[in-house]
Formats: structure tokens, sequence, C-alpha cells
């Protein structure tokens, strides 16, 4: 009877899964994904605890990664940093011109990658020329240029605020 009552409590709670997964933000904590960031919104230790706790009970963290419900979705910080990767690997001596001249297609496509409204392209281009020695020069390698440019971007006014992916 148990075992019955376990599956009835998870059905029910992977069809309200169902009904909130297609209005899932992404906005969820340490907690990660799951039945839970929907019964705990906040942001506190034990919140995130509760929310842990709930998708763990109902496995909906595994039924939403699988679903893509549940605010379970790929278009997160870790994809985001990955294309953003892939895009300086790529086109590494472009975009360093780009950056170096503070304009140009490669230095467009990068500041979308990194999340920059199109008020901040000035701020990002001066950024850009400003410290283009930081990540430029013989020994300078795609990884390292990504990693500074976010660094050096992450302590600006302006850019911290103005590109939600650095």
């Amino acid at each position: 009877m148990t075992n019955l009552k376990t599956k009835l409590i998870a059905l029910a709670a992977g069809s309200l899964v169902m009904a909130f997964g297609s209005t899932a933000l992404a906005n969820y904590g340490m907690a990660g994904c799951g039945l839970g960031t929907f019964v705990f919104t906040s942001n506190t230790k034990g919140s995130q605890i509760l929310a842990a706790t709930t998708n763990g009970t109902f496995y909906s963290q595994t039924f939403g990664i699988t679903s893509g419900t549940s605010n379970c979705t790929t278009g997160g910080t870790v994809k985001a940093d990955r294309e953003q990767e892939a895009f300086v690997e790529a086109n590494f001596e472009s975009l360093q011109r780009d950056l170096a001249a503070g304009q140009g297609e490669y230095f467009v496509a990068f500041a979308g990658l990194l999340g920059c409204s199109e008020d901040a392209t000035p701020a990002l281009a001066s950024f850009a020329q400003e410290n283009f020695e930081q990540f430029s020069g013989p020994e300078a390698s795609p990884r390292g240029m990504l990693y500074s440019v976010k660094t050096g971007m992450s302590m600006h006014p302006a850019l911290r605020n103005s590109c939600s992916r650095i």
C-alpha cells in the first residue's frame, strides 16, 4: 500500500511539474531545478534545503531534467559560457582585431554573447580599447582572453549592470 501511495504522490507531483513547466523562468538557487523551485521561491538557505528535499522526495528534478520542464532548461549559465568559449576559440584573431578597434561584426557578436544591451556598446568599446593589452599579445590564448575580458567587465560599473552573461 505504501508503494502505491508513493506512486500516486509522484504522479500528482509530476502533473504539477508539467503544469508549471512551461512557465518556468529558470530562476532557482542552489537546490537546482525541480518542483521545489516552484514551492520554495526564496533563495535563503532554509528554502533551498526544503526545495532540494522536495526535489528528492518527488523525483521531480530527474523528471524535469529529462523532460525539460520545472526550470530544468539547457539555456543557463553553463551553456552561455560554452557558447562564449567556442566563439572566442573559433574567431580569436578576428575578435582581437575588433576589440582593439572597439567595433566590427565580431565585436558586436561577442557583445551579444556576453548579454550586453545596445546601450552598453560604447562602454564595452572603451573598455576593450583601454584594456586591450591585458588580453592580447603573443602569449594570449582564447580562454585567457575570455577570462580577462569577463573579469574586467565584472568590475566595470556600467558593464556589470548592462551585460547579463559575464
